[in-house]
């Protein structure tokens, strides 16, 4: 069964990140999908009381799972009260345009309230 879920570990945390050459912050968080003990992808992003800003994602090649772990991790945003989320030039811009999850390319800005509708997009690709 697969489990998309937050990282409350900081050693886990500091693993994941040093593993995908991101700059690990006080600001830093992820959602990591398991099936199983098996690691099957995740979604690295920093966040604070007003934004997060996801800075990568995996994995690229199944979008259906990508969709549903990039969703949990916006998930946490609101529930943490974020109202704002963007992506950094390391995130997969290309996986999030097959989404549809782009607001504003101008500014690097998701569109977090894609998150409470279906993934009607994944099939569109």
């Amino acid at each position: 069964m697969i489990k998309i879920l937050p990282i409350n570990s900081s050693e886990d945390l500091k693993k994941l990140y040093s593993d995908s050459n991101i700059e690990l912050l006080s600001s830093s968080a992820a959602v990591v999908a398991t099936d199983g003990d098996e690691t099957i992808g995740y979604c690295l992003f920093y966040i604070d009381d007003k934004s997060m800003t996801v800075t990568a994602l995996q994995p690229l090649s199944d979008l259906f799972l990508a969709d549903g772990i990039l969703r949990s991790a916006l998930h946490v945003g609101v529930e943490r009260g974020v109202d704002k989320a963007f992506y950094s030039n390391s995130a997969p811009i290309g996986v999030f345009e097959k989404l549809r999850f782009i607001k504003n390319d101008e500014n690097n800005e998701l569109d977090i309230n894609k998150l409470f509708s279906s993934c009607q997009n994944c099939g569109n690709t």
